[in-house]
């Protein structure tokens, strides 16, 4: 390592980092998150476990407060990060230090993978190493999509006979810090691929062979209660046998995944700067050499192949097909997707060796300039505060503070107003993530989870049954989908929209919910941020109105006739 480095590029990449998360770190509860299957959710599980007493439950332990009362492992895993962080730190310093050490994690593989295997130099691997740290992942994956820089550096260190300690380490202890069935198993074909090419090749592959074993064999036991009921669970049906797959535009599927990447999962943002870097550099090397660069090639055709599969998958034969199977129609096939923010930065590096060294290092500082801007703009804080006031991108589903979402201050006063223990009643939220309520210690008939009981699902539907009917787009996204299991009911849109704020609440609506399937599921109070019109149709009395810096909620006793 240069003296140059040290004196200038290693300070910079980690002031930039600092500076990028500052707003994390200074403004704490006061900075702005990216609320969707974060705060929504994952938050949430493991609070609700961690806080409520189940922390050293068994898997199969029913955590009571939650959805009626759901298992334990179909919320969280105990083998994880993020789980221990919660054992010892409060709810919203686990979070805040978890988002930080994912990023951490992303940042420190992708400059080992760009210094170690693409040979670039130290500049060049600053930038993209931030680039990729960067990526707006959502926490609940973990170091499922940020770690893979990291798992790939070490696999190529073992695949070239370089079998550290700390290699072996890396891969062994990946599995506490990633998910099993939406990454670990693509994860694991792909590796079994790259072993298969070795063995094909006549190349050395018993040290991948091993790594392959431990990977596997880790996450085995981490996420064993999860294997254990992958087909189908134990003690109960799982609502994702009624999920059902619709076929979609193929074209608009690929272009979609191509050029943003997986929108729900992790935005690459790679289209504004680094795709036209590894455009022009492709195509600037093909003219002048009149040859393909092979290792570029290689990414972009795997790129390719990508996105291909995954617009496959949205033919109707395969779609039918699919629909037939139990296990296909559960599992997310399409989850190859999880490589493409790895690939795109690997692309781009491979563009960077491509540009004549006269120009390389201008070239590098002008798009790694851009590029920044851009991950900056995509920062919720930064965005909220600084972009939102001149352009309006709109780069993640839904943006809040932390302490304005989860409303403590007014939760406390919905408590001190009913005057009972949070044990003895039971909650539904209308307009709002359940999660909320969740959070705050109330017990909760609603909830958003990936696996609970179809027979609780199909309990629930009755209390929406009516405001069903009145919309083909929520009964769709509650039969054939239905993790969300909340009040859905009739907006006049043509999808759900989960936040109804005070700024966007009408002055009523008519919502109608059967009074005899709230009174069966023990449900005593609805918190809404909607006016019901003639709430006494639906066997509600209004009690009182709440207000927050976001919400306004109306509280209503769900009566005990009709």
């Amino acid at each position: 390592m240069g003296a140059k480095y040290r004196q200038y590029c290693l300070p910079g990449m980690l002031s930039v980092f600092f500076l990028y998360h500052a707003p994390v770190i200074f403004l704490g509860q006061r900075a702005f998150f990216n609320a969707f299957d974060s705060l929504d959710s994952f938050v949430v599980w493991y609070r609700v476990v961690t806080r409520q007493g189940y922390a050293w439950a068994p898997p199969y332990a029913i955590v009571e407060p939650f959805l009626g009362g759901v298992p334990k492992f179909t919320l969280v895993t105990s083998y994880n990060i993020y789980y221990w962080l919660n054992l010892v730190l409060p709810t919203f310093e686990a979070y805040q230090f978890y988002i930080i050490f994912i990023s951490a994690f992303a940042l420190i593989g992708m400059w080992l993978l760009c210094r170690h295997h693409l040979a670039l130099n130290e500049w060049a691997s600053a930038f993209l190493a931030l680039s990729f740290a960067f990526t707006p992942f959502l926490p609940t994956w973990g170091l499922s999509i940020a770690g893979q820089p990291l798992l790939l550096f070490a696999l190529l260190n073992i695949r070239n006979g370089k079998p550290a300690k700390w290699n072996w380490l890396i891969v062994g202890a990946f599995p506490f810090t990633s998910n099993f069935q939406s990454a670990g198993v693509f994860i694991l074909f792909a590796l079994g691929a790259l072993i298969a090419h070795d063995m094909v090749l006549k190349l050395p592959y018993r040290r991948l062979l091993l790594a392959f074993c431990v990977l596997l064999a880790v996450y085995i036991v981490t996420k064993i209660d999860l294997v254990h009921n992958l087909l189908g669970g134990e003690g109960f049906e799982s609502h994702r046998m009624e999920m059902r797959r619709f076929p979609a535009s193929r074209l608009k599927v690929f272009a979609r995944y191509f050029l943003l990447g997986n929108v729900d999962v992790a935005l690459s943002l790679h289209t504004f700067v680094l795709l036209p870097l590894v455009c022009t550099a492709f195509t600037i090397f093909v003219i002048r050499e009149k040859r393909l660069p092979k290792g570029l090639t290689g990414t972009l055709a795997a790129i390719t192949l990508i996105c291909l599969y995954i617009a496959a998958l949205q033919c109707e034969f395969i779609v039918n097909l699919r629909n037939q199977s139990d296990l296909l129609r559960m599992f997310s096939m399409d989850r190859f997707h999880i490589f493409l923010q790895l690939l795109w930065h690997i692309a781009a590096a491979q563009a960077i060796l491509l540009i004549s060294t006269r120009y390389r290092n201008r070239v590098i500082a002008v798009v790694a300039f851009a590029q920044l801007i851009v991950c900056f703009a995509y920062q919720p804080t930064y965005y909220e505060r600084l972009i939102k006031p001149f352009v309006k991108i709109v780069p993640y589903h839904y943006i809040f503070t932390y302490e304005d979402y989860y409303a403590e201050r007014m939760f406390g006063e919905i408590k001190s107003y009913i005057k009972k223990p949070v044990q003895s009643y039971r909650v539904a939220s209308i307009g709002m993530p359940p999660a909320i309520a969740q959070y705050n210690g109330m017990w909760t008939i609603d909830g958003y989870s990936s696996n609970y009981p179809l027979s609780y699902k199909r309990k629930f539907r009755k209390i929406i049954a009516a405001e069903l009917e009145k919309s083909d787009g929520n009964r769709g996204f509650f039969d054939f989908w239905g993790s969300l299991c909340a009040i859905l009911y009739d907006q006049g849109l043509s999808y759900y929209e989960p936040y109804i704020t005070r700024g966007t609440a009408p002055l009523t609506r008519n919502i109608v919910l059967s009074h005899q399937a709230l009174k069966g599921m023990h449900c005593d109070y609805i918190l809404s941020t909607e006016n019901i019109l003639n709430p006494e149709k639906s066997g509600l009395k209004k009690l009182a109105i709440f207000s927050s810096t976001i919400w306004r909620v109306n509280l209503y006793e769900v009566t005990s006739s009709q």
